[in-house]
């Protein structure tokens, strides 16, 4: 007899392994139907996947809040996190980030260090709540204390700084010890570089204490072996963790703001900085400092790990790009976005003063040594505008660029606009944007345009166009 797991089990195969519009697709989404309806809490996240991946589904966007939401209520911590992403791109709702906060944060209180670190990204930019730099720090911790390395990198950058924290450059040290121990993006330069401002005492110090906050991971671990009961609850498994964290018996790491030491004055909502304008036809810009330090180190640890070579990378009839670029890319979809990587899009759209929804999905490029990416325009011919719009499509045309370099090469790697010989080398952090189409609102050919091999280091690159009308 059929159950709800065989349902489950059968509908995500038939979905994952045949194109919208298949006999063979309809039949999954049925059979994921059947099991939702039938109480299965994953087919109802599964549901709400396949409506947001899948926009030419009728009512595709109101379906997958729908899908999430009844998961989200039972607890679901992955729904949750996709609803709340939601959320703060208006996608089948309203635009609401203080909606996404509360979601988001359901999802920390169950202990998962991930969300955890967003809602402590959310509290230090203002998104959806008001700026709490204690708070922010608060959070940061709870999820240093299941190990997390972005927690580790983010607390040394705030004790460094003293935000919502007292300023201590030797638990900076310590902290940045960890993050690079877990070979965090970034963490060993940034430790190398708070260690080098050490005196030998304080270095000791520092190095010290980063082992106390590694064996003190080591001891949780422990701990769950012995009372493997813990992880059933997420209120048993949260005392236990925070017990064992404060044992450290170091006021300032306290998940308790009120035994930490009197927090710095610092600020961490990240202001880039001013445009520099570099041609007027075609219009070009850059932005320096443009993703904060935490930032740049976030975007480039969730890629680091969905690379793909180019060539492998899925692409349309038309596409040449897994041709033209050599290297490794990721692209974050749904699943990957986050509020680091939502705000970043609305920090995109306002420089070109359009909203975010025109931003496309961002992804990540690796140049590697000898890595480059051949002459080529981003604006769309006639041909692909109308396979778009017969694919359901209707945005429009990329009517600009945009890219952050995350991490630039030492040697070579240069953005060449090659009608109008022009070459850029970016740095760590800065922005490169150009606008594909002219002022009257014509592509372009003038931002004809070459990624230069790398020839020494890597180049990553955060990256996305933006059309003409909103992508969603």
């Amino acid at each position: 007899m059929d159950s709800a797991e065989d349902w489950l089990r059968r509908g995500e195969a038939l979905v994952a392994n045949h194109a919208y519009g298949s006999a063979e697709f309809a039949h999954g989404l049925e059979l994921l139907r059947r099991s939702a309806a039938d109480g299965a809490i994953e087919a109802q996240v599964t549901l709400g996947n396949v409506y947001a991946q899948v926009h030419l589904l009728p009512d595709a966007p109101q379906q997958a809040v729908d899908w999430y939401r009844r998961a989200a209520e039972q607890g679901h911590p992955m729904a949750q996190d996709r609803l709340a992403d939601l959320c703060m791109i208006g996608r089948g709702l309203s635009q609401d980030d203080a909606q996404a906060f509360r979601w988001y944060r359901r999802t920390a209180e169950q202990a998962y260090p991930h969300a955890q670190c967003h809602l402590a990204y959310m509290l230090g930019e203002g998104l959806g709540t008001l700026v709490d730099e204690i708070a922010c720090t608060t959070w940061y911790l709870r999820a240093a204390a299941q190990g997390e390395a972005r927690a580790y990198f983010n607390l040394a950058l705030r004790y460094l700084a003293g935000q919502g924290a007292p300023r201590d450059t030797v638990l900076a040290a310590a902290c940045m010890t960890n993050a690079a121990r877990l070979q965090y993006p970034g963490a060993d330069r940034q430790r190398l570089a708070m260690e080098a401002t050490l005196s030998a005492a304080d270095l000791d110090a520092a190095r010290r204490i980063a082992a106390s906050i590694a064996q003190n991971f080591s001891d949780l671990q422990e701990h769950l072996k012995a009372a493997p009961q813990a992880l059933e609850s997420a209120a048993a498994y949260r005392q236990l963790v925070e017990q064992n964290f404060e044992s450290l018996g170091i006021l300032a790491l306290s998940l308790d703001a009120a035994k930490r030491p009197r927090p710095g004055s610092g600020a961490s909502k990240h202001q880039p900085g001013g445009r520099k304008d570099l041609c007027a036809a075609p219009r070009i810009f850059t932005i320096d400092h443009f993703v904060s330090t935490g930032e740049n180190a976030h975007l480039m640890s969730v890629a680091a790990v969905n690379f793909q070579p180019s060539q492998a990378v899925a692409r349309d009839r038309l596409s040449q790009e897994h041709s033209a670029f050599s290297g490794h890319s990721a692209t974050f979809h749904a699943a990957l976005c986050d509020p680091v990587v939502r705000n970043l899009e609305r920090r995109i759209g306002g420089a070109f003063g359009l909203p975010p929804s025109h931003v496309e999905p961002l992804s990540v490029l690796r140049y590697q040594s000898g890595d480059r990416y051949e002459a080529h325009v981003d604006y769309f011919d006639a041909a692909r505008l109308e396979y778009n719009r017969g694919i359901g499509d209707h945005a429009g045309q990329r009517i600009a660029s945009f890219l952050v370099y995350l991490r630039a090469p030492e040697s070579g790697g240069e953005t060449r606009y090659l009608k109008i010989d022009t070459k850029v080398a970016g740095r760590e952090s800065m922005a490169l944007c150009h606008f594909n189409c002219d002022a009257h609102g014509d592509p372009d050919p003038m931002t004809l345009h070459t990624g230069a091999a790398v020839t020494g280091g890597e180049k990553w690159l955060a990256r996305t166009t933006l059309r003409e009308k909103s992508f969603y």
